[in-house]
């Protein structure tokens, strides 16, 4: 995707990004990082065995708790018009609809419609679930390589949100 979007711009997707994404979204925090450096300037490497992934697309993007939501708001706000298209569900070749989008695992909790984008690299663990429905949007940064506790800490959360414990999401 990163370098179908540099083809279509005619311009490096760390460009396209900062005007079409993180200015507009006032995310100055995040920032595609193509190196050399194990890490952008002011951030501190995870694990400094493992240095950030030196390619755009998956893993090129670093960002705070802040940005990330910031970015929620402005997903369940709809403020870049593209909602709607990051939430549809996918299609299998047969036909049959799937439960991700665009980057989105499209989920429900308590009856409410979820959103949930995870991540990690090692020594993090990452996970920002929305619930439009309820405008929330929460934020997960966990250390350590754990994805089932990052899962667990995501739906005791979701359970104080909406005071009820049921529901698919993450």
């Amino acid at each position: 995707m990163a370098t179908a979007a540099e083809r279509a711009a005619g311009r490096p997707l760390p460009e396209l990004a900062q005007e079409r994404l993180f200015a507009p979204l006032r995310m100055t925090g995040t920032r595609c990082w193509t190196g050399p450096a194990p890490a952008p300037p002011g951030a501190i490497p995870v694990s400094p065995g493992h240095p950030a992934p030196l390619s755009l697309g998956d893993g090129g993007v670093g960002s705070t708790a802040t940005d990330l939501l910031r970015r929620g708001q402005a997903l369940n706000a709809d403020e870049l018009g593209v909602s709607a298209l990051l939430h549809a569900p996918g299609r299998l070749g047969d036909g049959a609809r799937t439960d991700y989008g665009w980057g989105v695992g499209l989920r429900a909790h308590a009856g409410h419609r979820g959103h949930l984008h995870g991540g990690g690299w090692p020594g993090l663990r990452a996970a920002h679930v929305r619930l439009p429905d309820l405008g929330w949007s929460i934020v997960l940064l966990a250390p350590g390589d754990d994805t089932e506790r990052r899962s667990e800490l995501v739906r005791l959360v979701l359970g104080e949100v909406t005071g009820a414990a049921a529901g698919t999401c993450p």
